[in-house]
Protein backbone atom coordinates (compact mmCIF):
# COMPACT_ATOMS: atom_id res chain seq x y z
CA UNK A 1 0.00 0.00 0.00
CA UNK A 2 2.82 1.99 -0.55
CA UNK A 3 1.17 4.48 -3.16
CA UNK A 4 -2.45 4.58 -1.49
CA UNK A 5 -2.45 7.15 1.50
CA UNK A 6 -6.53 7.18 1.03
CA UNK A 7 -6.77 3.40 1.48
CA UNK A 8 -4.46 3.34 4.51
CA UNK A 9 -6.22 6.69 6.17
CA UNK A 10 -9.14 4.37 5.40
CA UNK A 11 -7.13 1.30 7.57
CA UNK A 12 -6.49 3.02 10.01
CA UNK A 13 -9.92 4.74 10.57
CA UNK A 14 -11.01 1.32 10.92
CA UNK A 15 -8.61 0.07 13.39
CA UNK A 16 -9.68 2.96 15.36
CA UNK A 17 -13.21 2.38 15.60
CA UNK A 18 -15.13 -0.33 17.43
CA UNK A 19 -15.07 -4.03 15.60
CA UNK A 20 -18.48 -4.39 16.86
CA UNK A 21 -19.91 -0.85 15.13
CA UNK A 22 -19.00 -2.56 11.80
CA UNK A 23 -20.13 -6.24 12.14
CA UNK A 24 -23.34 -4.83 13.61
CA UNK A 25 -23.72 -3.28 10.34
CA UNK A 26 -23.08 -6.06 8.56
CA UNK A 27 -26.14 -7.94 10.83
CA UNK A 28 -28.63 -5.00 10.30
CA UNK A 29 -28.24 -6.27 6.63
CA UNK A 30 -26.39 -3.04 5.10
CA UNK A 31 -24.42 -3.85 2.00
CA UNK A 32 -20.77 -3.47 1.92
CA UNK A 33 -21.04 -0.67 -0.17
CA UNK A 34 -23.58 1.23 2.18
CA UNK A 35 -21.42 0.55 4.60
CA UNK A 36 -18.45 1.76 3.03
CA UNK A 37 -20.60 4.68 1.88
CA UNK A 38 -21.71 5.75 5.30
CA UNK A 39 -18.11 5.65 7.08
CA UNK A 40 -16.54 7.48 3.95
CA UNK A 41 -14.57 4.45 3.22
CA UNK A 42 -13.27 2.90 0.31
CA UNK A 43 -14.50 -1.08 -0.39
CA UNK A 44 -11.22 -1.93 -0.31
CA UNK A 45 -10.23 -0.68 2.26
CA UNK A 46 -12.83 -2.24 4.02
CA UNK A 47 -11.72 -5.24 2.45
CA UNK A 48 -7.91 -4.69 3.33
CA UNK A 49 -9.18 -4.48 6.96
CA UNK A 50 -11.11 -7.33 7.07
CA UNK A 51 -8.18 -9.37 5.47
CA UNK A 52 -5.56 -8.41 7.55
CA UNK A 53 -7.59 -8.37 10.86
CA UNK A 54 -9.19 -11.87 10.05
CA UNK A 55 -12.68 -10.85 9.99
CA UNK A 56 -13.98 -13.27 7.71
CA UNK A 57 -15.61 -15.55 9.76
CA UNK A 58 -17.02 -12.50 12.36
CA UNK A 59 -18.46 -11.42 8.61
CA UNK A 60 -19.85 -14.44 7.67
CA UNK A 61 -21.44 -15.24 11.18
CA UNK A 62 -22.71 -11.36 10.80
CA UNK A 63 -24.53 -12.36 7.96
CA UNK A 64 -25.32 -15.48 9.11
CA UNK A 65 -27.77 -13.54 11.52
CA UNK A 66 -29.01 -11.03 8.57
CA UNK A 67 -30.01 -14.01 6.96
CA UNK A 68 -32.42 -14.80 9.88
CA UNK A 69 -33.24 -11.27 9.94
CA UNK A 70 -34.44 -11.01 6.16
CA UNK A 71 -36.16 -14.39 6.94
CA UNK A 72 -38.15 -12.63 9.29
CA UNK A 73 -38.95 -9.88 7.33
CA UNK A 74 -40.64 -11.58 4.98
CA UNK A 75 -42.84 -12.37 7.11
CA UNK A 76 -43.80 -9.39 8.17
CA UNK A 77 -43.79 -8.10 4.52
CA UNK A 78 -46.48 -10.89 3.62
CA UNK A 79 -48.52 -10.29 6.73
CA UNK A 80 -48.92 -6.67 5.90
CA UNK A 81 -49.35 -7.22 2.11
CA UNK A 82 -51.38 -4.30 0.50
CA UNK A 83 -53.28 -4.93 -2.04
CA UNK A 84 -52.90 -1.89 -3.83
CA UNK A 85 -49.18 -2.65 -3.71
CA UNK A 86 -48.76 -6.35 -3.84
CA UNK A 87 -46.43 -6.61 -6.66
CA UNK A 88 -44.32 -4.08 -4.93
CA UNK A 89 -44.50 -6.19 -1.22
CA UNK A 90 -43.59 -9.95 -3.46
CA UNK A 91 -40.75 -8.33 -5.11
CA UNK A 92 -39.83 -7.29 -1.65
CA UNK A 93 -40.06 -10.88 -0.36
CA UNK A 94 -37.74 -12.32 -2.89
CA UNK A 95 -35.55 -9.76 -2.70
CA UNK A 96 -35.14 -10.88 1.09
CA UNK A 97 -35.40 -14.63 0.38
CA UNK A 98 -32.67 -14.35 -2.49
CA UNK A 99 -30.07 -12.71 0.19
CA UNK A 100 -30.75 -15.34 2.68
CA UNK A 101 -30.05 -18.10 0.63
CA UNK A 102 -26.92 -16.12 -0.40
CA UNK A 103 -25.79 -15.13 3.14
CA UNK A 104 -26.97 -18.52 4.67
CA UNK A 105 -27.27 -20.93 2.20
CA UNK A 106 -27.16 -24.12 4.75
CA UNK A 107 -30.18 -22.84 6.07
CA UNK A 108 -32.19 -21.08 3.73
CA UNK A 109 -30.43 -22.40 0.47
CA UNK A 110 -32.70 -24.93 -1.74
CA UNK A 111 -31.21 -28.19 -1.04
CA UNK A 112 -30.47 -30.29 -4.15
CA UNK A 113 -32.00 -33.18 -4.21
CA UNK A 114 -31.64 -36.39 -6.64
CA UNK A 115 -34.61 -35.95 -9.16
CA UNK A 116 -36.26 -39.63 -9.62
CA UNK A 117 -38.28 -40.06 -12.89
CA UNK A 118 -40.87 -43.04 -13.01
CA UNK A 119 -42.78 -44.04 -16.04
CA UNK A 120 -45.85 -46.01 -14.94
CA UNK A 121 -46.13 -47.44 -18.75
CA UNK A 122 -42.98 -48.85 -18.83
CA UNK A 123 -43.11 -50.45 -15.56
CA UNK A 124 -46.71 -51.60 -16.34
CA UNK A 125 -45.19 -53.01 -19.98
CA UNK A 126 -42.01 -54.22 -18.48
CA UNK A 127 -43.74 -56.48 -16.30
CA UNK A 128 -46.25 -57.74 -18.73
CA UNK A 129 -43.22 -58.99 -20.60
CA UNK A 130 -42.11 -60.23 -17.88
CA UNK A 131 -45.42 -62.13 -17.57
CA UNK A 132 -45.19 -63.39 -20.66
CA UNK A 133 -41.40 -64.79 -20.51
CA UNK A 134 -42.79 -66.88 -17.64
CA UNK A 135 -45.89 -68.01 -19.40
CA UNK A 136 -43.59 -69.38 -22.01
CA UNK A 137 -41.14 -70.97 -19.65
CA UNK A 138 -44.29 -72.86 -17.94
CA UNK A 139 -45.57 -73.43 -21.57
CA UNK A 140 -42.18 -74.95 -22.44
CA UNK A 141 -41.67 -77.46 -19.46
CA UNK A 142 -44.92 -79.37 -20.46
Amino acid sequence: MAGTPKRRGDVAFLNEMPEEMIFSMVESGKSIGDICIELGISKRALDDWIEENDHSAMITRARVRAADLMACDTIKIADGMDIDHAQRDVQRIRTRQWLAERWDSKTYGLQKTQQININIQDLRMAALRHVEVIDDLSTDES
